[in-house]
């Protein structure tokens, strides 16, 4: 029984041989990896996509050489960053058509002003490829992204985190940082007062909590309050009660350096001079609000596989605009990393 099945495998061998070799033309070689590719079910299921990409283009060259015009040529992380940043930026995924699979070029999808999964991926691939930097596809049971060869994650972090505290700024239209420095004369028995309105932070979805650090000088002795609202400096002026951070406090004071942190509104900082005599005082105030994408690392940092010994960090182009090198959508399901040029492929755990 065992010789009639090596027979008819031997045969099947033989004529997919023959197909192939047609298929190549009456003068053509047939290459090894052709039979291989044929039977090796990843490979086969890979190719399409794989083909796609471009690693020689004077055109995708002269793009990526625009888009990171200021960045250090021989840093790879900023430019692995800053061509990421632009993808997730500047193009719109949509998905192909209903029960149609379109794999586009990254001339179709740059033209497109878009793609799914696999044309952006496709796209990034081509302009790091072009630059010189390594990449491997990574495909799932229905998803697809890249990976970026040899990268420094501490040196990543920089610049993944400065791009994100620019997204941050640029929706909310206000900077993390705020600094805020005076000399001025506090009059006998006046009050002053400088920070928010009291609004919280909460409502926003880009902030958790606010600092404010605060070094106050003056040359006769006066009373400070840290408080949570501008409501309170009214009525702290009238003489009403009003609400204040206890350990934020202090009277009869010429020097006071301190942080009041965690402060869930926007608030400030009163200053009261109770004496008969006009005080100088010079006020450096820094408010700071904390973002609220550094709890997506609070459980994990920047994503990345090990491939022959080699740090491959995760690029996910279907992320969005608070999307970063590293960042991991969680997919699950078998996920294979092919090398588009050598064809080589790893099983990511």
């Amino acid at each position: 029984m065992s010789r009639p099945k090596k027979f008819l495998q031997q045969t099947i061998i033989i004529v997919i041989a023959g197909i192939i070799f047609l298929s190549h033309g009456l003068t053509g070689c047939i290459e090894s990896s052709d039979l291989t590719n044929f039977f090796d079910k990843e490979l086969r299921r890979a190719q399409p996509y794989i083909e796609k990409v471009v690693f020689d283009d004077p055109d995708l060259l002269e793009y990526a050489l625009t888009i990171c015009k200021n960045c250090t040529f021989s840093d790879t992380e900023q430019i692995i960053n800053t061509l990421y940043r632009h993808v997730v930026e500047k193009y719109t995924y949509f998905s192909d058509p209903e029960e149609k699979e379109l794999i586009r070029s990254p001339q179709q999808t740059i033209s497109a002003g878009g793609g799914d999964c696999e044309d952006l991926s496709i796209l990034l691939m081509s302009l790091l490829e072009n630059l010189g930097i390594k990449t491997y596809l990574v495909l799932t049971p229905d998803h697809a992204y890249a990976l970026a060869y040899d990268v420094s994650i501490n040196n990543l972090w920089v610049y993944v985190e400065q791009s994100l505290i620019n997204q941050v700024e640029k929706d909310s239209g206000e900077n993390l940082r705020q600094i805020y420095t005076d000399t001025f004369i506090l009059n006998k028995r006046q009050v002053w007062y400088y920070g928010g309105d009291g609004e919280d932070i909460n409502q926003s979805e880009s902030f958790d909590y606010l600092n404010i650090t605060y070094h106050i000088t003056s040359d006769r002795p006066i009373t400070y309050y840290m408080v949570p609202s501008k409501q309170d400096f009214h009525d702290y002026a009238d003489k009403k009660p009003f609400t204040y951070y206890p350990d934020h406090h202090q009277e009869r004071i010429t020097d006071e350096t301190a942080t009041c942190a965690y402060m869930t509104s926007y608030g400030g900082i009163i200053l009261d001079n109770p004496s008969w005599f006009d005080a100088q005082i010079t006020v450096n105030l820094e408010f700071y609000s904390h973002p609220s994408f550094y709890k997506l690392f609070e459980n994990e940092t920047i994503s990345s596989y090990l491939i022959k010994n080699t740090t491959c960090v995760v690029l996910e182009p279907t992320a969005g605009p608070y999307g970063y090198p590293g960042y991991d959508a969680n997919v699950t399901g078998k996920k294979t990393a092919i090398d588009p040029k050598t064809k080589e492929y790893f099983f990511l755990q």
